[in-house]
């Protein structure tokens, strides 16, 4: 069974125009993605495509929050994430072309698979540092992390380096 079949428009039935979909990225979506198992939260995501005879325009925009361990502290917080992403559908008989906006369906597709493009349009707006906010950390932690802080005012430095800093300041 297909996982993933919810994510998956069947395009050749759409007229020409604008077609709105709506879907959500929950735990059973994330489980399907090595780097994303296990997270939990719901992730809403509209897609818009805009069909006519030589292509398909799909605009997909993402918004809401999952959990997450703060980098800092590693308690949990609910982080919001939003985002969007535009790209271009277009049938042709061969398959070379995909890049990162453009996607080439093979004349026998019937499906337009959309789980890889919700999962990047996600994994894209997904920060590379998560954090609570100023004060919101667990007070235990950042008193352990304080303990095992080392200042680096206190480390050496060649010359060499400070004289080309200066450089720098000019």
């Amino acid at each position: 069974m297909d996982r993933l079949a919810e994510y998956k428009i069947a395009h050749r039935g759409l007229g020409e125009g604008r077609h709105v979909f709506d879907f959500v990225l929950d735990d059973n979506f994330f489980n399907c993605f090595d780097a994303t198992k296990g997270t939990q939260g719901a992730v809403n995501a509209r897609v818009e495509i805009l069909k006519s005879s030589l292509l398909m325009e799909v605009r997909i925009k993402i918004d809401g929050s999952v959990k997450s361990a703060c980098d800092r502290c590693l308690g949990e917080l609910d982080l919001k994430v939003e985002g969007e992403m535009e790209m271009y559908v277009k049938q042709s008989e061969r398959e070379s072309g995909n890049d990162d906006d453009f996607i080439v369906l093979a004349p026998e597709d019937d499906f337009l698979d959309l789980s890889t493009c919700l999962y990047e349009v996600y994994m894209l707006n997904y920060p590379i540092r998560v954090v609570h906010e100023d004060g919101e950390c667990d007070g235990e932690m950042e008193k352990m992390l304080g303990k095992y802080l080392k200042e680096e005012k206190d480390k050496p430095t060649d010359p060499r380096w400070d004289e080309l800093k200066k450089l720098i300041n000019n």
